[in-house]
């Protein structure tokens, strides 16, 4: 994208997105539901003297009509909403946000690769923490559900969990061009231009918002 370019950083979390984006001259607008996140962004952005937007708003309700040149969503933040319908709502308020022609990066996992490579029980090291991750996959309605536990140097642990919708390529391709999107390409990580194969770790597509 030429700079000055307006881009939607959607589910923009902390920014770590964003902010690089900004510092190279993107006009960049971050919108997220979390209060918390946002205020850690704008407090970074303020930090950095780095000038940006910031949005709170559910993204099945992206408040803007034919504003941007771009609009990205980055590292699995899609698929998290309780109904296929209410995910596809996303993309159709993604393209009402895009200009004509406007560009739309979404990087998910994907589900060919998840399924290859599934593990219902997994350990982990990081830094002083240790995590237990346990996943149920239920294949009728294709969701994940993940459980995790954190045990902290206070010996402490820590609880979440979350259920994600895992795509493969055929269902985004189908619902994104129901949406009024055209494929451009489908990379297989967000690190150089891979190619996008079935058993690639990385869902990443690009496409652009056709004319009606």
């Amino acid at each position: 994208m030429p700079k000055g370019a307006k881009i939607l950083d959607l589910c923009c979390g902390h920014g770590r997105h964003l902010l690089p984006l900004a510092k190279m001259g993107y006009q960049m607008t971050g919108l997220d539901l979390s209060k918390k996140a946002l205020a850690i962004l704008a407090k970074s952005a303020k930090n950095k003297k780095i000038k940006v937007r910031i949005i709170r708003s559910d993204i099945r309700k992206i408040p803007f009509k034919n504003e941007f040149d771009a609009v990205i969503n980055m590292f699995t933040s899609f698929g998290y909403l309780e109904t296929d319908y209410e995910d596809f709502k996303v993309l159709k308020a993604v393209a009402k946000a895009l200009k004509p022609g406007g560009k739309f990066l979404i990087d998910i996992m994907n589900r060919d690769w998840m399924l290859a490579n599934f593990q219902p029980k997994l350990w982990e090291k990081v830094g002083k923490l240790l995590v237990l991750e346990e996943r149920i996959y239920n294949p009728k309605p294709r969701r994940n559900t993940v459980k995790v536990q954190i045990l902290d140097e206070k010996g402490k642990w820590h609880k979440t969990a979350w259920i994600l919708r895992v795509y493969s390529l055929r269902e985004m391709r189908k619902n994104l061009s129901k949406a009024g999107f055209k494929i451009i390409k489908v990379y297989g990580d967000t690190i150089g231009d891979q190619k996008f194969t079935k058993n690639s770790r990385r869902l990443v597509i690009l496409a652009t918002k056709q004319d009606r």
